[in-house]
């Protein structure tokens, strides 16, 4: 009994390390999404939704490399990077069509101002995000 507890205490400890990791690589792809989200459109002057598609791009692939060498590097055991990264980028897509359908509802239909919409958006997002790569791309079980 006193095993399995223990087993199940450690499990919980990697999940929690893994999920801090996670959100804090998030936090660092807030930051770049949002700083070039506000760059493009405000600096710029390129179209709010178009500038956020082109965030999203760059911080995805920020995201995933902080991820593969940092979040999971100790549960990762396959090389596979090719892989993992295509896994990666669809489930990115997914997410950045949450993002950027909340981000267009939102301004549009309720006159939020697009980086409030934006942070909200990615917020919802990213649960999603964080479940389906801890699963599918990176092959992390619950």
């Amino acid at each position: 009994m006193a095993a399995d507890n223990e087993k199940t205490m450690g499990r919980f400890s990697i999940f929690a390390k893994q999920t801090f990791k996670f959100y804090l690589v998030g936090g660092l792809g807030v930051i770049v999404n949002l700083g070039l989200l506000y760059f493009l459109t405000d600096v710029i002057g390129v179209w709010y939704i178009l500038s956020q598609g082109m965030a999203i791009a760059v911080s995805i692939t920020t995201n995933f490399t902080l991820h593969k060498f940092w979040t999971y590097k100790k549960e990762i055991t396959e090389a596979k990077t090719f892989e993992r990264y295509i896994k990666f980028i669809i489930i990115s897509l997914v997410g950045m069509g949450i993002q950027l359908g909340l981000t267009y509802g939102l301004v549009e239909n309720l006159s939020m101002y697009y980086l409030h919409a934006a942070v909200l958006s990615i917020t919802i997002a990213s649960l999603f995000n964080y479940f389906a790569n801890r699963k599918w791309t990176f092959g992390i079980k619950f």
